[in-house]
């Protein structure tokens, strides 16, 4: 059956999905966060990216994370940024342009799936974004198809306690917590 509710596109919520401006509200709090505490690029370290791996930065925003990933995955590696927000998009395309990234590929999902081949990402980390699915087992089973049988899935709680975050992963059956961090909880697929 859940898969059936996948093959609809999911018509997100003004929670899930927010105004333009609450956007750029959100880039420019970010932008302040890494420029006076470098923050994105230490919470990036904890992610344990490498050479060659094919990443997905799903729900990647205004794009903070896709340089400092393009750069551990290298030439031979891919980071998939996906986002449903077209300004998300706007924003990988420009930092392609500015660092003239080529392993960066931009994807504006279509509800929580993504044309993401299957079996294909060695990593997918959802960062910030977590606490704001309103379907998160629908949202947990697109990571699943993403991710090759040994990969690695990272999410951060967000704005919601750790628990919140356990009972959801663990509610959609198909994740096993590998470990836990304060920043987030790493699964293997089932």
């Amino acid at each position: 059956m859940e898969n059936q509710e996948q093959a609809v596109p999911y018509q997100f919520s003004s929670r899930e999905k927010m105004p333009d401006t609450a956007f750029k509200m959100m880039a420019a709090f970010m932008w302040s966060a890494d420029f006076f505490v470098n923050h994105s690029n230490k919470k990036f370290k904890t992610l344990g990216l490498k050479p060659g791996q094919t990443v997905v930065d799903y729900g990647c925003g205004p794009a903070r994370y896709i340089r400092n990933a393009s750069v551990a995955v290298g030439d031979k590696g891919k980071v998939i940024a996906v986002d449903i927000h077209p300004r998300a998009i706007d924003a990988v395309n420009e930092k392609i342009r500015k660092y003239g990234l080529k392993n960066v590929e931009p994807v504006l999902a279509n509800g929580y799936s993504a044309s993401v081949p299957g079996q294909s990402a060695d990593v997918v980390y959802a960062l910030d974004m977590f606490h704001m699915v309103e379907k998160p087992t629908l949202l947990l089973n697109e990571f699943y198809r993403m991710l090759k049988p040994d990969g690695i899935l990272i999410l951060e709680d967000g704005h919601q306690a750790r628990i919140r975050t356990l009972q959801k992963i663990q509610a959609a059956g198909n994740f096993t917590i590998i470990g836990e961090n304060r920043l987030h909880v790493k699964c293997k697929p089932v």
